[in-house]
């Protein structure tokens, strides 16, 4: 196969900039138990990550037949910030891998389906907000949440890069869904989503951390 094309990079944000997804998997799966629902972490990855949290009220009357309370999801909202706010910490190694994106004057943007203030929280909370200022994208955005390609098109129009010049790092196996289907080079980065599910759902690459994930990027910005 030959090397990508590397204009432009689109990151996911939770799981692959910021590690709040097993934060955020264990306030979720803690708050339904308080509801009522016999959940576990492992359910609720399996159920709800890399999804939208419009899908959770409708599974859990599908699956416990209980109805959330109106005002849930900012009850979850706020038991998620505070969480980030006390618990997040930055991934290790990822400031390498911007770094190289600097220097080789690759422009750079997010594109998640998270809302904006939740990424407002847990970006100011890692030092990355202002590194990523006017090029964050949510799903709220757009028409469509991943899998659809929509917010990853998004991003690409906001740093002027070509969708098929444009590299996607995404942790999730709907994310990735919606990096292939926007027509991006797609990289699934293994964070709780194991290699196999992200190849499942299409990767072209795989990442098994961020140190992996600087050397594909260096190797395919050296052949240009």
């Amino acid at each position: 196969m030959s090397k990508p094309v590397v204009r432009g990079v689109i990151f996911d944000c939770d799981g692959v900039l910021v590690d709040t997804e097993t934060l955020a998997c264990r306030v979720l799966t803690e708050q339904l138990c308080d509801y009522g629902c016999d959940m576990d972490m492992a359910k609720t990855h399996d159920l709800f990550i890399g999804g939208t949290l419009a899908m959770v009220p409708p599974k859990m009357e599908q699956m416990f037949g209980i109805t959330l309370p109106e005002d849930w999801l900012s009850e979850c909202y706020e038991r998620t910030f505070t969480a980030f706010r006390n618990d997040l910490t930055p991934f290790a190694h990822l400031g390498p891998v911007l770094d190289l994106l600097e220097e080789n004057n690759i422009p750079i943007a997010i594109g998640s389906n998270g809302p904006h203030a939740k990424m407002d929280v847990s970006l100011a909370k890692v030092g990355l907000k202002e590194r990523f200022e006017g090029r964050v994208c949510s799903a709220h955005d757009v028409e469509n949440p991943k899998p659809h390609p929509d917010v990853f098109l998004l991003a690409a129009q906001k740093i002027g890069v070509d969708i098929k010049e444009c590299i996607v790092v995404d942790d999730s196996q709907n994310g990735v869904r919606a990096g292939v289907a926007s027509g991006a080079t797609t990289i699934g980065l293994v964070d709780i989503t194991p290699a196999n599910y992200l190849l499942d759902a299409g990767a072209h690459h795989i990442a098994t951390d961020h140190r992996d994930l600087y050397r594909l990027l260096d190797d395919w910005m050296s052949a240009v």
